[in-house]
């Protein structure tokens, strides 16, 4: 991977597209953009080599909080052990992301389950013992009013957004259990969001016919998030934050939904706790982050901001491995419904090799299968 790279204004519009319309054809990327199909999708190559931008695919987050259970996770480590526990927790497929964070906890996780109970056996049964963990404290989401998806480089001129917009498909609110082939499909996107009908029915041994329509109905009744990914160093908002709020519980739909208009609001959710709302923000400057909160005392008089940590190092990022930089390095499909007992033991196998085998390693995979052999994405462009 390239240390340095220069990105064009063709290219920041060329990421502003795929953040819109995520597995747009290159033919109408190349419309939007004035551009010949093979003139983007050499460009995208590029950048996805370089590991400064990616598509990656989740559980719809408002969704899955509403019927499952999403959960933040707080680690407190022993300094020598950090590194350990974030690799450890990083190739566990229910954890989402893991950041590295000052000021009040050392690891903060974004994770999914498929209920309580399961997110009671894992911080419960498996991260508090972990070698190197102090302690935990969890939080779960109770509402999700947006999610990194949203956020936008606006790069592109009204013009090319509205013409995107035709683009977008019509979607409706999923029902409670996931249609058939959801999870088959669910894993190959996350690892590449705009993977084709073809390769996916290869990847799963179903036809072509059916995966499309399978895919249709995912995306038709908002089962799945794809998002367009852009590393820190190309973003133009380096510094990430978390901010911990208590808002009027009757206030509170209000508050969060007015806080979406601002361009600094990465993600926003109503929490269980003390505090009620969980906001993530990126920043321009560190500065910005005293700014931002003047802002809101200003705007919003019955919001108290309780506690703000910033953001050292994002480790992992929507089932992705991230370097130093925040650049894309291998996936580790977010997977809420892998075996918890073999997640656990593959996890603590990387921290002590003699644990105990197991029949299989994180996610299914095969034992011996390493982090970055995880469902690699094929870099080839193509049409999706």
């Amino acid at each position: 991977m390239q240390d340095s790279f220069s990105l064009d204004e063709d290219d920041l519009s060329l990421i502003n597209v795929m953040q819109i319309a995520p597995r747009a054809t290159w033919t109408e990327v190349g419309k939007v953009l004035g551009l010949h199909s093979a003139t983007v999708a050499r460009r995208w190559e590029r950048m996805t080599e370089q590991g400064v931008v990616w598509v990656t695919a989740y559980p719809n987050l408002a969704l899955w909080t509403e019927q499952c259970c999403l959960a933040f996770i707080e680690v407190d480590c022993q300094p020598t052990a950090r590194k350990q526990v974030v690799d450890v927790l990083a190739g566990v497929p229910q954890i989402a992301s893991v950041s590295q964070v000052a000021s009040g906890r050392d690891l903060f996780l974004v994770a999914l389950f498929t209920d309580l109970q399961a997110l009671s056996r894992f911080v419960l049964d498996y991260v508090s013992q972990l070698p190197g963990v102090r302690g935990t404290r969890t939080r779960t989401a109770t509402r999700f009013y947006s999610e990194g998806n949203k956020w936008r480089l606006q790069a592109l001129s009204p013009d090319q957004r509205a013409h995107l917009a035709r683009h977008n498909p019509q979607t409706s609110a999923g029902s409670r259990s996931s249609h058939e082939g959801f999870r088959d499909l669910l894993l190959p996107l996350s690892s590449d969001g705009r993977r084709t009908a073809a390769e996916l029915a290869a990847l799963t041994s179903t036809s072509v016919s059916t995966t499309r329509r399978r895919l249709e109905r995912m995306v038709r009744e908002s089962l799945v998030s794809f998002r367009c990914e852009v590393s820190d160093i190309i973003s133009g908002w380096p510094v990430h934050a978390y901010f911990w709020a208590r808002v009027p519980a009757h206030e509170l739909d209000r508050i969060a939904q007015t806080l979406l208009t601002l361009p600094e609001i990465r993600m926003c959710a109503a929490i269980t706790g003390t505090d009620n709302l969980l906001v993530i923000v990126w920043l321009r400057s560190l500065g910005d982050s005293q700014r931002l909160e003047t802002r809101l005392a200003e705007r919003f008089p019955t919001l108290t901001l309780t506690e703000r940590a910033i953001v050292l190092r994002m480790s992992k990022r929507m089932g992705w491995l991230l370097d130093g930089h925040g650049r894309s390095t291998s996936p580790v499909p977010v997977n809420p419904w892998a075996d918890m007992m073999d997640s656990a033991n593959a996890a603590r196998r990387s921290l002590d090799p003699s644990h105990g085998d197991v029949d299989r390693q994180l996610g299914g995979l095969p034992p011996g299968t390493t982090t970055a052999q995880r469902m690699r994405p094929a870099r080839a462009p193509r049409d999706a």
